[in-house]
């Protein structure tokens, strides 16, 4: 039964892992499907050269954070937490 139970652990971890790893693939490209839609729909690339580095900046920042947030929650999961 040992086995049987360890097995069934390790589908049940390996689908959450799964999970959270579509979700961290989800979650940036979510972010820049909107980032782009801000930016071509919002007139930013008609922008000056600062408004569009700024513009960079904030969505490279906001995707770093995405990634580290979703990205801890696949590593917690891989770990056993």
């Amino acid at each position: 039964m040992a086995t049987a139970t360890s097995g069934d652990s390790r589908a049940v971890r390996r689908a959450a892992l799964r999970r959270a790893s579509l979700q961290l693939l989800l979650g940036v490209v979510a972010l820049d499907a909107l980032a782009m839609g801000v930016y071509y729909y919002g007139g930013i690339q008609h922008g000056s050269q600062t408004t569009r580095m700024y513009f960079t900046v904030v969505w490279t920042v906001a995707t770093a954070l995405v990634v580290a947030v979703l990205l801890k929650r696949v590593r917690k999961i891989r770990v056993g937490r």
